[in-house]
């Protein structure tokens, strides 16, 4: 079953509880709230949205977790955004702080394809 199409804030949802996982295993909604900078009521709405998709596992007042296939999503944004900030700093030398907040936004409207147009720019630039 494909994934359907995720929304910015699904998006934004999603790999939020990536990078939270990665630390602890799992992500606590008021953790997500503190990482987007939203309300906990707006969490628990997106988490159980993007439970009702099958990419978390979610039960109130428990850790939200990633599914195998939530896991494989959130992986892919976390990998954009990473590559989009690498380009930015590295090749255009972006403050960190400025090109992660453009990596915020371009992670959701580049295909797979600019992506990796970016990536390949970024690797020839390393090996001069």
């Amino acid at each position: 079953m494909n994934t359907p199409k995720l929304t910015k804030s699904n998006e934004d949802y999603l790999e939020a509880i990536g990078l939270l996982s990665e630390k602890s295993g799992s992500a606590q909604v008021r953790d997500i709230a503190k990482m987007l900078n939203v309300k906990m009521p707006s969490v628990t709405t997106g988490v159980k949205h993007l439970a009702d998709l099958g990419l978390v596992q979610y039960t109130q007042y428990a850790p939200v977790k990633l599914t195998e296939k939530g896991a494989q999503k959130a992986k892919e944004i976390i990998e954009r955004h990473a590559t989009i900030f690498r380009f930015l700093s590295e090749i255009l030398h972006i403050s960190d702080e400025r090109a992660d907040k453009i990596a915020c936004q371009m992670e959701h409207i580049m295909t797979a394809e600019e992506i990796q147009r970016l990536a390949n720019l970024t690797i020839i630039n390393k090996k001069d």
